[in-house]
């Protein structure tokens, strides 16, 4: 019986020690079939993570946001240039996983870039970035994440508007949650894929207040 301890122990103190845990941006939502657009507005996709990042993440988004979205998009590439009197959406992702004992979202970055998008936001966009900011949902600047599993999830949604000269800016959207390490890596998945399901919510009602602006400029 000692030696059966003994191992589990072990066993899930190897567990405790990964550093990572990723999660698939998968989308638990209906696709708007209530709004379609004239124009489709441009979209793309990049993931800018600095660890963990991969085409794969980006291809099951986009078939998410495809699914959910269908005609009202039209996919360009992350770097190419909004064209004159066209509207492009561009996500980025920040990050998108789970660490344990550490955080991956910094409180500090985020909130300068949420207070940096609320001084250059404006125009008819200008509530999207009262909704994300509503809706974000981080751990505040005390906590360390010491001994639990922080899943994290960061999106940045950039808006640019060519119809009339040249309007663009940010809006961050993220979220943080956290898990005990009771079951090891299946905790660090879990807190990976509750932070998405936060951040996926938010990106969808951001992007249903896009649409319907649009819309009804449209009109």
């Amino acid at each position: 019986m000692r030696t059966l301890f003994v191992f589990c122990a072990i066993f899930f103190f190897i567990i405790g020690c990964a550093t990572e845990r990723y999660v698939v941006p998968k989308i638990s939502t209906q696709p708007r079939i209530g709004i379609s657009l004239k124009t489709p507005i441009l979209v793309s996709i990049y993931d800018g993570r600095t660890s963990g990042g991969n085409q794969e993440s980006v291809n099951i988004l986009k078939n998410e946001l495809s699914r959910i979205y269908g005609k009202n998009f039209e996919w360009i590439s992350y770097f190419d240039e909004t064209p004159n009197g066209r509207i492009a959406v561009k996500f980025r992702i920040v990050e998108l996983g789970s660490s344990f004992g550490s955080r991956l979202i910094s409180s500090v970055s985020f909130e300068n870039a949420m207070q940096s998008v609320k001084l250059s936001a404006y125009g008819p966009f200008g509530s999207v970035v009262g909704s994300a900011s509503g809706s974000s949902s981080t751990f505040g600047s005390s906590f360390s994440g010491e001994g639990w599993w922080i899943g994290a999830a960061w999106v940045d949604v950039e808006i640019q508007d060519s119809r009339a000269g040249n309007y663009r800016f940010k809006v961050p959207i993220a979220a943080e949650h956290k898990e005990s390490n009771m079951w090891g890596y299946s905790s660090g998945d879990k807190a990976a894929r509750k932070a998405w399901e936060k951040v996926s919510a938010q990106i969808t009602r951001a992007v249903d207040e896009i649409l319907i602006i649009v819309r009804n400029s449209e009109s």
